[in-house]
């Protein structure tokens, strides 16, 4: 069917069912970032795959609403559509609250699938709508009769993460949480999203691209855990550590329906309603219901030793991995008719390929961004079969992945001077390169370097690298840092570093990435990402002095930063000093695991900057 088609019977659906609009968000019952086939609704009624957006389908028009990161993206994949764009924080866009406010008169039916949205989320938007006398309805799958070959919901195996690579046990893990969730006076918790219940079982899956979870949900009571998923799916090991831990298996369509019956001393029951879906609080009616930060959420994003000790050497690996291939990658370089036979897509696989011959690699992290000239400035650019450019030089190439490996997760973004040995071509090409690649590092290094009290945020840090690009008027439209799981999702929380971040403490423990960027559209994009661990600065009295604790960072990733690209009179001589010295801890570890060509690539590619550069 055509999107317009699609459209058609989804209002003639609307129609059925008595619904003036309806809201279709780019979650899962999870709530997760991504998700499984099944549930990529808003791309099938859209045509936009982004991994952040929501469509708003009313009697006569459509919506997509998504931010600064992919509105590149969502303008070309609406192309020719009758699906409007609306490029969320620009001044004069309404965000789709207020719009449905605008556009339907009082009386009017707003629904959404109820699995798909949040508790959070449900009473905000209440609230919104009801001001207008305009109603919030729960319609579920409205696509249950229109999309005909839709993927099943999925249930490959689940395994036991290695105990070598975890720091704490299922059982241990499992009273640490009992503990948190009695403080709130709650006796039962609901866990609904999929990186916390494989962190608290300490298993692993692949129902989802890319993050190595499984479709489930688990309810933790006092004396015992059950976990909604297919028991087939457990392989023996699995299933004995679930026993040993007190925890039972039982359908995944049971969860819900057991809800409905939890009560007397069983509850109440603690819901994260950020973290939650309206049907949980629709099925928890009846019970009382506790509503906070669920505990896993928080321990999770602070890793234990034992993660952190792993999580090093996988960056050792990982960093060998792109010595390897970005010194396989200037030399191709070097022959324009040999580079010529490669795709930004090929570059992509042949960087797999390096990743997979390491034993504990399981997948990528996240589907690599690999931008040529114009194609690096689409912040979220997705490269298809379709989509590839073809390479060439000299030219701007930006490089945004990561791996999952069993002992950690990577992402890491480097910005090449692709087949410019001296960078020179190019900065005469566009006159502002350098300055934008410097600016941009200028704000990496400070956020870095810096040193912050305990209890700040990452919505208090962010300013920190903005403000080099700030000084000459100029910015991107993306958050400077996200948390990163331990063998789990790319992206989790609670820690973030962004304008529009929480308020949730930076804590030790804690991996954030650290990348600001610039993008001149149809030209270049620029970003600078290393992953860092929140930990007290090193020869610093970690006990609190008269203005309190202090913490700062540690910068986990290993791997050289474009020299050809750092125009040197532009950074001071404490931050020519950490490019100094980060590539010298590079080389250090990096060197010994390279061939005599690729050390020579290394040893170049890590030099100390040289005075002259300018």
């Amino acid at each position: 069917m055509t999107r317009q088609q699609i459209q058609a019977e989804l209002r003639s659906e609307m129609v059925r069912r008595g619904v003036h609009a309806l809201v279709v968000p780019s979650t899962d019952p999870h709530q997760g970032e991504y998700v499984p086939d099944h549930y990529k609704a808003r791309g099938f009624v859209s045509g936009f795959h982004g991994s952040a957006g929501t469509v708003v389908v009313t009697a006569d028009k459509t919506g997509l609403w998504t931010d600064g990161r992919y509105f590149q993206e969502a303008a070309q994949a609406l192309e020719g559509s009758d699906v409007e764009l609306f490029r969320l924080q620009t001044p004069g866009t309404p965000d789709y609250p207020q719009w449905l406010l605008e556009s339907l008169p009082a009386g009017s039916v707003v629904a959404v699938d109820p699995r798909l949205v949040t508790l959070e989320w449900h009473q905000r938007m209440t609230r919104t709508l009801s001001s207008r006398g305009i109603s919030l309805a729960a319609m579920e799958d409205p696509f249950a009769a229109i999309w005909k070959d839709r993927p099943d919901v999925p249930e490959n195996r689940v395994v036991v993460h290695n105990p070598d690579f975890v720091g704490e046990g299922v059982s241990a893990r499992l009273t640490r949480l009992r503990r948190a969730i009695a403080e709130t006076g709650a006796k039962a918790h609901f866990v609904s999203t999929l990186d916390d219940i494989a962190w608290i079982l300490n298993l692993r899956g692949s129902d989802v691209d890319f993050n190595p979870v499984f479709v489930a949900y688990l309810l933790i009571e006092r004396k015992r855990a059950r976990l909604y998923s297919a028991i087939t799916r457990f392989s023996p090991e699995a299933l004995q550590q679930l026993g040993e831990a007190g925890v039972t298996v039982h359908p995944y369509r049971r969860a819900l329906e057991d809800l409905t019956t939890l009560e007397g001393d069983q509850g109440p029951i603690l819901l994260d309603p950020e973290r939650t879906s309206w049907a949980v609080g629709q099925a928890t009616a009846n019970a009382t219901v506790f509503q906070a930060v669920q505990p896993s959420t928080t321990m999770k994003a602070c890793k234990h030793e034992t993660e952190l000790h792993h999580l090093r050497e996988v960056m050792v690996r990982d960093g060998v991995v792109l010595a390897r291939f970005l010194s396989w990658l200037d030399d191709l370089a070097s022959d324009p008719r040999e580079l010529e036979k490669h795709t930004e897509l090929t570059l992509t696989r042949r960087l797999q390929e390096l990743r997979s011959e390491d034993s504990r690699y399981v997948s990528e992290s996240f589907d690599a961004i690999s931008g040529l000239a114009g194609n690096g400035a689409i912040i979220h650019y997705r490269v298809t079969p379709e989509t590839a450019a073809t390479m060439s030089a000299p030219a701007v190439y930006l490089l945004d992945c990561g791996g999952q490996y069993q002992d950690g997760t990577t992402d890491i973004t480097r910005t090449i001077a692709l087949g410019d040995p001296t960078g020179d071509t190019l900065a005469a090409e566009h006159p502002r390169v350098r300055e934008d690649f410097t600016r941009v590092l200028k704000g990496h290094i400070a956020l870095a370097m810096l040193h912050f009290p305990e209890g700040a945020s990452g919505r208090e840090l962010d300013t920190v690298a903005r403000l080099p690009l700030w000084e000459a008027q100029r910015n991107y439209a993306h958050g400077t840092g996200h948390g990163v799981g331990y063998f789990l999702n790319v992206h989790e929380g609670p820690q973030r570093i962004a304008p529009a971040g929480t308020d949730y403490p930076l804590e030790p423990g804690m991996v954030i990435s650290n990348e600001p960027g610039l993008y001149r559209s149809g030209r270049y994009g620029i970003r600078i990402e290393n992953l860092v661990a929140v930990t007290a600065p090193v020869g610093m009295d970690a006990n609190e002095g008269e203005f309190g604790r202090f913490l700062s960072f540690e910068t986990l990733s290993l791997c050289p930063i474009d020299r050809r690209l750092i125009h040197r009179d532009l950074l001071t001589p404490s931050e020519q000093q950490w490019v100094d010295r980060y590539h010298q801890r590079v080389r250090e570890s990096l060197r010994k695991y390279l061939s005599p060509e690729e050390q020579g690539w290394l040893d170049a590619a890590t030099a100390p900057l040289d005075p002259t550069d300018s």
